[in-house]
């Protein structure tokens, strides 16, 4: 009776010696994942100028990823080392989303507004077009 209890007693130890490996070996592969992961910088927002003053910028977009803060934001347009957000009617927005596909450069013609939000500022296009 003595020994089956010394049994019992051993059997629980090595399990819970087996069970705190494969814990520690799931904690160290999650962590290698974690610190694999790659941290999405922000953008730099440029300081936006006046609300109805002109914007015009040669650069790229790309579409917007994100929460904007007014529903017409749809573009990231990158230019001269900042994002500014962008909204543009349809015309616009399909030579945009085109350019943000390939990749291209297009000059933005365009007017400062703000959205709801204190800090939503954005540039209401009104001329985009695809350059070299």
């Amino acid at each position: 009776m003595d020994f089956l209890k010394r049994f019992a007693s051993s059997s629980d130890l090595f399990g819970m010696k087996k069970f705190l490996l494969y814990s520690f070996i799931a904690g160290a592969a999650l962590a290698g994942m974690a610190g694999c992961a790659q941290v999405k910088k922000p953008a730099v927002q440029v300081k936006a100028a006046a609300v109805g003053s002109r914007f015009d910028q040669v650069g790229r977009v790309t579409l917007y990823a994100g929460e904007p803060c007014t529903t017409q934001i749809m573009f990231d347009f990158h230019g001269a080392g900042s994002t500014v957000w962008l909204a543009a009617p349809r015309r616009e927005t399909e030579i945009l989303t085109d350019a943000a596909k390939k990749n291209r450069r297009v000059h933005i013609s365009g007017k400062w507004r703000r959205g709801g939000q204190s800090n939503c500022r954005y540039v209401e296009v009104t001329s985009a077009e695809v350059t070299r």
